[in-house]
């Protein structure tokens, strides 16, 4: 038997599979506990979803959806809440405790 800890939390699983107990069926390396895989599928949605070790996903998804675990059709609630900053948004005011810019702390430039 080897020591097996759940890709998600981190935390020990036994290395056997049982209803709380669960293995990515490509793989076969990544182990999870059954809540924690949910909790991963509602974040990530049918968009995102796969196995966090292999990346596989029709057969993660084929083995997950057969040993009842609901995956939401759509992308992943990060996108939707917008929970992220903008990735093309520049930030364009100087924070250093003590600005040395010429031009103060509200000079940008147009590029760079």
């Amino acid at each position: 038997e080897e020591d097996t800890t759940c890709l998600i939390c981190l935390e020990p699983v036994e290395h056997r599979l049982s209803y709380d107990i669960m293995v990515c069926p490509a793989c076969k390396h990544a182990w999870f506990h059954r809540t924690c895989i949910q909790t991963y599928a509602i974040y990530t949605g049918l968009q995102g979803f796969c196995c966090p070790h292999c990346k596989n996903v029709f057969r993660f998804y084929l083995e997950m959806l057969s040993m009842g675990i609901r995956i939401p059709r759509r992308g992943p609630l990060l996108e939707r809440r917008r929970t992220y900053p903008a990735v093309n948004q520049r930030h364009r005011r100087c924070d250093a405790s003590e600005c040395l810019c010429p031009g103060g702390r509200e000079q940008a430039e147009n590029e760079g």
